[in-house]
């Protein structure tokens, strides 16, 4: 199925906000809503489309400071990782739908599937549709997540990029910050030049590698 992709830099943080949808249908989710709703709600309504879900890739404020205005629009609903939910402000707890790991949210015809990958945060996920990886603070672009935050983990996050690194090669990678040296990777490019990828082949030596003092 052809996806329909717009990737728009917003806010202070280098953020990027995704959104995402079949080609063909109006129905749109918007991954990481933050900083400009009313930007993304205008590109949507640019290309023909019209926002039926928001995304969540973890709790971190620069990634869903804009769920409130999302829930006072109406007739979008939000869903994130049930271990995440617990840190979102109690209004907003009330109004997500918790996912876990292989779950689907059906966009109209597109189905986006859950990738639970802690380490980042408890409940971090990269949500897959087709041939697109929308990775939040997980991957980026030669670089993966701190885990020195509350609730971040070296251990899982080795795992979690352990399973990333094995989707398909041609998959597209979408980070959550522009970081990188370009905005849109792959899993193939990730695994010939990220060096947290390059330490897979052992816990220990990935360890000590994310967790050495920052410069």
């Amino acid at each position: 199925m052809a996806l329909y992709v717009r990737q728009l830099k917003l806010g202070p943080m280098e953020n990027f906000v995704y959104l995402v949808g079949a080609a063909e249908a109006r129905e749109t989710a918007v991954i990481d809503a933050a900083w400009d709703v009313d930007a993304a709600v205008r590109a949507a309504e640019e290309d023909g489309r019209v926002l039926t879900h928001a995304l969540v890739s973890h709790h971190h404020a620069d990634h869903v400071n804009g769920l409130p205005e999302v829930l006072a629009r109406g007739g979008i609903r939000v869903h994130a990782h049930g271990a995440d939910i617990p840190k979102l402000a109690p209004e907003l707890q009330r109004e997500v739908t918790p996912v876990a790991a292989g779950d689907v949210v059906e966009v109209g015809p597109l189905r986006i599937a859950a990738m639970h990958t802690p380490g980042h945060t408890p409940g971090s996920t990269c949500w897959h549709a087709g041939d697109a990886l929308f990775a939040g603070d997980t991957v980026f672009v030669n670089a993966c997540g701190r885990c020195d935050f509350a609730g971040g983990d070296p251990e899982q996050m080795f795992q979690s990029l352990k399973r990333v690194s094995q989707l398909p090669g041609e998959v597209r990678l979408f980070p959550g910050h522009d970081y990188g040296d370009v905005p849109v990777s792959s899993i193939q490019r990730e695994r010939e030049q990220n060096p947290y990828f390059q330490k897979l082949a052992s816990l220990t030596d990935f360890v000590a590698y994310r967790m050495r003092p920052r410069q």
